[in-house]
């Protein structure tokens, strides 16, 4: 019989981890190995398993303790301890499921992905952990915790999916709501609070599991499809938020302080002397947050020239072009 392999170096973790460091390491080689991401893959299907045996130990106190002091001795040799070859049922034993165990939310695709989705997967209230599988891996990781042997049956047709499309203001979009909507579902009218995260543009997809037509089988999904507002005066470049500032010629040639809006209140800008129609002067912090990331807001300055002069003014301009010699396209490549 092969040596056992020891628990710590199973989850790749130290004799001194703490329960959140083999959680972690756990959950990551269960997504690595699960028999549906790895199909016919014998390896792959046995280090699954010995990742459920480690965790089972090294997740218990009482028998991480005797583990730590007689080895593999102290938790017995034989299978993944708890009884049950099941490595599904053995995950599920381990995480609590049929109790309520707590809150996971799964955003797949993330920052960046062609639509944005959010899907919260919530476990708490009796719920079957075999669900678990399925949202992680799809509909297959759920068979394979209640698969046996015999003929395979069909199974119902899923629900269609229903698009909504909800029109949003600026700051409703860059700072999240929740709106109570009415959904023709299964041929009647029904309302629900549908929570739109921070951060969504125009065009971005909010999925709702769960929340589309029903049939006998699996139900389909509500999307929620933003269209946003323009905004009077702000405007949004990816997770920053830009504002234009006009600025008379004698406030850019000598400098001064000017009160500015933003989606959280006023803030006091320095314009520093001699700046220029175009410049940027960033306000950190101000502007989207999404995904734990948060944008600035920039304002841009737009220099605005009397336009009525006299010969006296002119006079006095030229004086002025005469002392203080400006050529704005020198370093131009196409002059």
């Amino acid at each position: 019989m092969a040596k056992k392999r020891d628990y710590y170096d199973t989850l790749g973790v130290s004799k001194s981890a703490s329960a959140d460091e083999i959680k972690r390491a756990h959950r990551k080689l269960v997504r690595k190995f699960h028999p549906d991401v790895n199909k016919n893959n014998k390896e792959a299907e046995e280090r699954f398993k010995e990742v459920q045996e480690a965790y089972d130990v090294l997740s218990d106190e009482g028998k991480r303790r005797n583990y730590d002091q007689f080895g593999h001795a102290g938790v017995g040799a034989g299978g993944p301890p708890g009884g049950g070859g099941d490595p599904f049922e053995a995950f599920r034993r381990q995480q609590g499921g049929g109790s309520g165990g707590g809150r996971y939310t799964y955003r797949p695709g993330g920052a960046g992905s062609a639509h944005e989705t959010v899907e919260d997967f919530d476990f708490s209230g009796g719920g079957d952990f075999a669900d678990v599988f399925e949202q992680l891996f799809g509909a297959r990781g759920r068979a394979g915790a209640t698969r046996r042997p015999g003929r395979a049956t069909a199974a119902p047709p899923r629900g269609q999916d229903i698009e909504h499309p909800v029109t949003l203001s600026f700051e409703q979009a860059v700072k999240g709501t929740t709106l109570p909507l009415q959904i023709n579902r299964d041929g009647r009218l029904e309302t629900i609070d549908v929570k739109i995260p921070p951060g969504v543009k125009d065009g971005s997809r909010v999925r709702i599991r769960g929340k589309g037509q029903h049939t006998n089988g699996e139900p389909g999904d509500l999307y929620i499809v933003t269209k946003v507002m323009p905004h009077p005066y702000f405007r949004r470049d990816g997770l920053d938020i830009l504002l234009d500032l006009p600025l008379s010629l004698y406030e850019a040639l000598l400098g001064t302080k000017v009160e500015v809006p933003t989606l959280e209140g006023p803030v006091t800008l320095t314009i520093p002397p001699g700046t220029s129609s175009g410049s940027k002067r960033r306000i950190k912090g101000r502007g989207v947050e999404r995904c734990g990331e948060r944008g600035d807001q920039f304002v841009v300055t737009k220099v605005i020239v009397p336009r009525e002069l006299d010969e006296e003014d002119r006079e006095a301009i030229e004086k002025m072009r005469q002392r203080h010699p400006l050529n704005p396209r020198a370093d131009l490549r196409w002059t």
